[in-house]
């Protein structure tokens, strides 16, 4: 898989000087402002969070486009998806780098909307809650146990079953992409879903880094890796996406 070069790593040129970090706090504050308003219109339209998925999809990627525009023209914050064509039309297992909420939020409308694992406590969220439940998205325990752990990787192999595709990230917590490691589960979740898996590299902490509200201008790169075949063993499917991460 193509390495994400010096310029693209997760490291950034940032100011210093003290004015240059009060633009952009005041850009970053303007873009919740801005976000925030534009929820208004699409909490009206809440009721119709019974209506098909697909509706509610339509919804919310809508949202996320006006948030992605935002990030632009206030932050100065631009992406870039590579290797599309990685991605097959039949459901596999995506497995990604995690450094920031920017990917939680954005590879629903990115990557063709797919299932995602999410903290239990915001399935109990008055708005966030059942937008989870009704976009299929599987809950996963603070503190799991044997039992837990085992029914999420079930729930997420139904839904692969089910025909969508399935994204985690094996490093389990944001944190820099060097830093990660790859959790021993996703080689249970992996042999249990018998599909392909695909490797996801990004560098989103360099432009919304994790721990702080500011918001650095630059090109969030997402590079989608060549898929590795299903059917491995778990040993080997390991090692091979361990060195697609962070090798």
């Amino acid at each position: 898989m193509p390495q994400l070069t010096h310029n693209e790593s997760t490291k950034v040129l940032r100011p210093r000087k003290h004015s240059w970090l009060a633009l952009i706090a005041l850009r970053s504050v303007l873009f919740y402002v801005g976000a925030s308003l534009a929820a208004v219109p699409f909490l009206l339209l809440w009721p119709g969070i019974c209506l098909s998925r697909d509706t509610v999809y339509a919804v919310t990627d809508r949202y996320l486009r006006i948030q992605l525009w935002l990030l632009r023209v206030m932050c100065g914050v631009r992406y870039e998806v590579r290797g599309q064509e990685n991605l097959p039309d039949t459901p596999v297992l995506m497995a990604s780098q995690h450094e920031s909420t920017w990917e939680t939020l954005f590879f629903q409308l990115l990557l063709k909307r797919p299932v995602m694992y999410a903290k239990q406590p915001i399935f109990s969220y008055p708005i966030f809650g059942p937008l989870m439940r009704k976009l299929g998205h599987v809950p996963v325990a603070t503190s799991a146990t044997g039992d837990t752990m085992r029914d999420g990787f079930r729930a997420g192999a139904a839904a692969v079953k089910e025909g969508r595709n399935l994204l985690i990230f094996p490093s389990g917590t944001r944190r820099l992409s060097q830093d990660g490691q790859v959790q021993a589960g996703v080689g249970v979740l992996y042999q249990l879903a018998g599909v392909p898996a695909v490797p996801i590299r990004l560098n989103s902490g360099a432009c919304w880094p994790y721990g702080t509200f500011f918001k650095y201008p630059g090109t969030i790169i997402v590079e989608i890796g060549a898929p590795i075949e299903a059917g491995l063993d778990r040993r080997s499917f390991m090692a091979q996406l361990s060195a697609a991460l962070h090798g």
